[in-house]
């Protein structure tokens, strides 16, 4: 008997509750919406525009971690 019979089959996968073009742009829309808010609250706080360029990027990086976080969370299937 060939040795390809013997081996288990695939496993169950549940499809998952989020439609999988709107888990892709959720980092996109997380570094947007940090960069947006950091710029105007650094914007309030000081004028200076290379403070501002600063924050803009790390505030960006920070919204793009957390927004793959979610979607490697809403990739997950229960």
């Amino acid at each position: 008997m060939p040795q390809s019979r013997k081996r288990p089959g695939h496993h169950y996968q549940k499809p998952s509750d989020i439609p999988a073009s709107q888990r892709t742009k959720g980092r996109i829309i997380w570094a947007i919406l940090f960069a947006i808010l950091g710029v105007v609250m650094t914007l309030f706080a000081t004028g200076n525009v290379t403070v501002l360029i600063i924050v803009g990027i790390v505030s960006g990086g920070l919204g793009y971690i957390i927004g793959k976080t979610m979607e490697q969370d809403a990739n997950k299937k229960d």
